[in-house]
């Protein structure tokens, strides 16, 4: 099992090769260390306010991406579904587990 630390490590690297986050992207608190308390991409998004929220219906892969509670498998089906039809809310996007209610924060339909 990963200790918290390395958790927030894992998490950022994740951040960096896949969802083309760069080091001046990744925050540390006061003390130089990543926050325990909020996960990276998160933490980025609530320092960058001017960035949402994104609109599910028009937004590219890589503005997808950076919502919090947005992963590539996630991303992947609404860039799918949307060809079809206009997404008009989160419940279009699947069922209302916890990753789907913290996207909805930065998300606009």
């Amino acid at each position: 099992m990963f200790s918290p630390r390395e958790h927030r490590l894992y998490q950022v690297d994740f951040l960096m090769r896949r969802y083309g986050f760069t080091e001046s992207d990744i925050c540390f608190g006061p003390s130089g260390f990543l926050s325990l308390e909020i996960d990276p991409k998160e933490h980025w998004a609530r320092l960058h306010p001017e960035y949402f929220p994104v609109n599910v219906n028009k937004a590219s892969r890589y503005e997808l991406l950076r919502v919090p509670g947005l992963g590539e498998v996630s991303v992947d089906r609404i860039l799918e579904q949307r060809k079809d039809a206009r997404i008009r809310n989160v419940l279009d996007l699947g069922k209302p587990v916890r990753r789907l209610q913290k996207a909805n924060e930065y998300l606009c339909f």
